[in-house]
């Protein structure tokens, strides 16, 4: 209750509100106001009465010691007994008295009385006993506990007062509603209590939010019961809990059962009590549609269901958590591979108490594993069967190698595995000169390859191929790959080779001086043609090949680190222009200032590649926007746009450069290849001199590339394809000694489409199979005829490609053939590139011995352009190499294509091989070939490609034949 003012209206209005029988007095002890309950008590009339005319105290001087304690209340609040004489005659009371607040600087003007009924007579001492008892019990509770008078707080434990931020002195005479969070709760609350105590009953409520004197919220759990319902001064008991934490408690449970990324169910005699949403959606079952349901529903089987229990019980009952993975079964029957963790709630309530179950659904984790295991089952069985040594190194040390390792180097895995690579090498020097130089190329961010002395564990030496990169090229001294060929064999034929060809130039220089610049060139190219292996021989660029190796590396780091990078592909505007009216000198000088500059715009991290002719690539990773990619093109167009000054000529060239980005405009090197060619067309299209970025549209190249592969498809069944025959002559007599067949392509409405538009489609989609068989039975039936017609026989040399040489039924296929025609197999010959020999090596062998056994003869064609292993070349069973027309075209010229055709002229002669030159159009070509000692010769010196029904006039020319026998040769249907 609020402390009241002393006008006397308002302290009777005061007094008014209290239930139990209350007065106030003046500073002389006057009774100035009472409330009826005083009155009907005291019986007489009160205003202005001294109250100690009606009250006795409790004690030996009575009215005096009344009197003194009337007085003493005007100061401070008192409690006391006393005897009140009143209608009824005396009785004991309790009196409580406070006094009232006075003016500033005033003495206080008086006091209020509250009197309740005490107890008296013989049972007193006890009674005061067992209230002495209950005080100390109330005193020393841990819950609250609160005697109210209606709307007046009676008396207080100091737990109650203290869970509200007051001391008991200070909770006597207050209003409840203090405790309330408002007037309307308060009120709200006494509906509802009142009711069940006047019926006698015991009040209780679960759970009520209060409020603490610093206005934050308490929470409370009630029980109320009323002392005497009869009488209101009895008063009620209320007993109040501190639930605040426990709520607090509860709220975090649950936000953890709502917000946690995992299932969670609690069990009991394993019967689910609960489970949070988490392990409902895991399970496909609604919240409550598992409550009080046997936990056997996650199981497959009733086995699996008993052991996992008696497992986990086990654990559980020694007080440790369980832990295990399961699999289990969702409400549809799918099964999941689940991570279980169990706890007890208590351990005292043995099997039958609460469990705590966590569930995390590690499905996609276990299938990542699985597939990663047979990943590594799979690389390992790949490093098992590989016919090249492989090994893992850091810190000079060998981490793991493969079998083939281990054989090269004559001991176990135990052997080599840990050893340290210092060991491998025969002397400290070799060690030291591969160990500084690997360092060099791996801080350059190159591929080290070397050749090296290497010692097996036998101490036998051999000279093994190494080549190693780093695994992460951003940590170039962290582990390292390295792959180890034994190349003894092919070093003793090159070195075999080498003192052949020193002692020729030994008697060469003997006999002239004038060939010692000759023999330097033939060095120089001989150089250049290793070199080419993965470099540009003109710019010393990357070439395609470790473009493609260098793409597919980036493409892979790319996936892995969810980045982009870029494809610019560069074609100089009217370079063959310049190439045609100045020479090539002009041009390859061209295309060598064109690369220095492009390496020197670009980032150490990209590669610049030429691909051949006026084509360059610049691969471009860890892009992360497109904008950078017109950046470096924008570069890239200034920097060729300054003039190329190159004997006294001022040279221009633009570029046409397109850009295409991955993962947006493909998924591999092919796809991002092709696009970015594309886009360059289009950039030439938009008037050069600029960059496009891919589209989806296609250019008006690709879409005749696509309608000329659609249209491919039927031709062969509409018999559009057509033979010609080109003439090989010898370079002396200049005689037919056989004819190449040349495959054309009559269109319907393109006419004769050259073989460099479609050529390149068949052998992408396939197609070259079918069109080739065609080709070699066409080719046979028009030989047989022509024999038939009595035409002097001519053999015919057919070209394969890389993808029909490796067709398996190749050999089959060319039996069935010759057996079909009865073609005599000598007059047969197959050409392929030495590119597409080497691309299988084992493989070739085969094929091109079951070929040879047939008796029909094979070539190299385009030799010098590809790579060929000298090793493989003097075993494979071929009788003809053809020199491409790219040495050729210049020979009269250039002294490097000079040098580059004695080297391959010396060669042949080395492996007894006959030599043809390819696209010989003049006389002087032809002398210079001859000089080389080079045997036969082909080009449009000597004749064009010929239809069929022209070969018997060609053949009967050189023959001295008459016409006629020649015009009864017709062409085979």
């Amino acid at each position: 209750m609020d402390r009241v003012t002393s006008k006397p209206a308002f302290v009777a209005e005061a007094l008014a509100l209290i239930a139990a029988p209350a007065c106030a007095c003046d500073a002389q002890g006057r009774i100035t106001a009472a409330n009826d309950a005083m009155a009907v008590l005291a019986g007489v009339p009160l205003l202005g009465r001294p109250l100690a005319t009606l009250l006795e105290a409790g004690s030996a001087d009575g009215m005096e010691s009344a009197h003194a304690r009337i007085g003493l209340a005007r100061h401070e609040e008192d409690c006391w007994e006393g005897v009140l004489s009143g209608a009824g005659g005396a009785m004991a009371v309790e009196v409580r008295s406070r006094p009232l607040p006075a003016a500033s600087g005033e003495p206080a003007a008086g006091a209020t009385f509250v009197f309740s009924r005490a107890a008296r007579g013989a049972g007193l001492p006890a009674l005061r006993g067992t209230l002495l008892e209950q005080a100390a019990v109330a005193e020393h509770a841990p819950v609250g506990i609160v005697v109210t008078l209606p709307h007046l707080i009676k008396s207080c434990n100091p737990r109650l007062a203290g869970m509200f931020g007051y001391t008991p002195e200070q909770m006597v005479n207050r209003h409840p509603v203090e405790m309330f969070s408002s007037a309307a709760q308060y009120d709200a609350f006494i509906e509802e209590a009142i009711p069940v105590l006047e019926r006698g009953g015991l009040y209780e409520k679960a759970e009520i939010q209060m409020r603490h004197r610093d206005g934050r919220a308490v929470w409370c759990r009630i029980r109320a019961k009323a002392v005497d319902m009869d009488s209101q001064e009895a008063g009620i008991i209320w007993i109040l809990e501190d639930v605040t934490e426990t709520r607090r408690a509860l709220v975090e449970v649950q936000a953890i059962m709502t917000n946690a990324t995992v299932g969670i169910f609690f069990s009991r005699e394993r019967v689910f009590t609960r489970c949070n949403e988490c392990f409902a959606r895991m399970f496909g079952y609604g919240e409550a549609e598992v409550l009080g349901r046997s936990t056997r529903l996650l199981y497959a089987s009733e086995q699996e269901y008993v052991e996992l229990g008696a497992h986990a019980y086990g654990v559980l009952a020694e007080g440790r958590s369980f832990q295990c993975e399961a699999t289990m079964l969702r409400k549809d029957g799918t099964p999941m591979w689940i991570k279980v963790i169990g706890y007890a709630v208590n351990l005292a309530e043995g099997d039958a108490g609460t469990l705590i179950w966590m569930l995390e659904d590690r499905t996609r984790q276990k299938r990542d594993e699985e597939a990663l295991r047979v990943a590594l089952m799979e690389n390992q069985a790949i490093l098992d069967n590989a016919v090249l040594g492989i090994a893992v190194v850091e810190r000079g040390r060998t981490l793991r190698c493969n079998r083939k390792m281990a054989e090269l180097f004559g001991r176990d895995f135990q052997g080599i595995d840990g050893a340290r690579v210092r060991s491998l090498y025969p002397d400290a020097g070799g060690w030291l000169a591969a160990r500084d130089a690997t360092l060099q190329d791996f801080e350059a961010g190159r591929v080290h390859m070397a050749e090296r002395e290497m010692v097996r564990g036998d101490g036998t030496r051999f000279w093994a191929r190494l080549s190693g990169r780093p695994f992460d090229l951003d940590q170039r001294d962290g582990r390292s790959v390295w792959l180890v060929e034994d190349v003894t064999a092919e070093r003793e034929a090159a070195d075999a080779l080498r003192r052949a060809r020193d002692e020729l130039e030994l008697r060469v220089r003997e006999r002239t001086a004038e060939l010692q610049a000759e023999i330097v060139e033939r060095r120089q190219a001989e150089a250049r043609v290793h070199h080419m292996a993965y470099h540009d021989a003109l710019t010393g660029l990357p070439n395609r090949a470790l473009l493609a190796e260098r793409l597919d590396r980036a493409l892979l780091a790319a996936r892995r680190g969810g980045d982009r990078l870029a494809l610019m592909f560069i074609d100089l505007d009217r370079f063959k222009t310049i190439n045609d009216s100045l020479g090539h000198l002009t041009g390859d000088h061209l295309l060598q200032e064109v690369a220095q500059r492009l390496c020197r715009v670009v980032r150490a991290s990209d590669t610049v590649a030429r691909l051949g002719g006026d084509e360059f690539v610049v691969l471009v990773p860890g892009v992360r926007e497109p904008g950078e990619c017109a950046l470096v093109g924008d570069k890239i167009i200034a920097a060729l746009a300054e003039p190329v000054r190159f004997e006294g000529r001022s040279l221009h060239i633009s570029p046409s450069i397109g850009i295409c980005l991955y993962p947006d405009d493909g998924a591999d090197g092919a796809s991002l290849m092709r696009h970015a060619d594309a886009a360059m067309y289009q950039a030439k299209a938009a008037g050069r001199n600029n960059y496009q970025f891919y589209a989806e549209r296609m250019s008006a190249a690709a879409a005749r590339h696509f309608e000329l592969e659609t249209q491919l498809h039927g031709a062969l069944a509409r018999r559009e394809f057509t033979l010609l025959f080109q003439p090989i002559v010898t370079t002396r007599e200049r005689r037919t000694a056989c004819l190449e067949v040349l495959l054309r392509w009559r269109h319907p409405q393109r006419g004769l489409v050259g073989p460099d538009e479609f050529i390149p489609i068949i052998e992408e989609n396939g197609l070259i199979v079918p069109i080739g068989e065609w080709v070699i039975r066409h080719a046979c039936e028009q030989a047989v005829a022509w024999r038939r017609a009595g035409v002097r026989a001519v053999p015919l040399a057919v070209n394969l490609s890389a993808r029909q040489f490796m067709q398996r039924g190749l050999v089959e296929s060319v039996r069935r053939i010759l057996d079909d025609t009865g073609i005599d197999p000598a007059q047969l010959e197959f050409e392929i590139t030495e590119t597409a020999l080497m691309q299988h090596g084992g493989a070739t062998l085969e094929t091109l011995a079951q070929l040879d056994c047939m008796g029909i003869r094979l070539s190299i064609d385009d030799f010098g352009t590809g790579y060929s292993s000298l090793a493989y070349l003097k075993r494979f069973p071929v009788h003809k190499m053809k020199i491409d027309r790219a040495f050729v075209r210049d020979l009269e010229t250039s002294g490097e294509d000079q040098a580059i055709v004695a080297a391959i002229m010396a060669l042949a002669g080395s492996l007894q091989l006959a030599a043809v030159a390819e696209g010989v159009e003049n006389a002087a070509q032809l002398e210079l070939l001859r000089r080389h000692g080079c045997d036969y010769a082909q080009g449009y010196l000597f004749a064009r490609p010929l239809a069929a029904d022209q070969v018997p006039l060609l053949l009967a020319r050189e023959d001295g034949a008459a016409p006629a026998q020649a015009a009864a040769a017709r062409p085979a249907a």
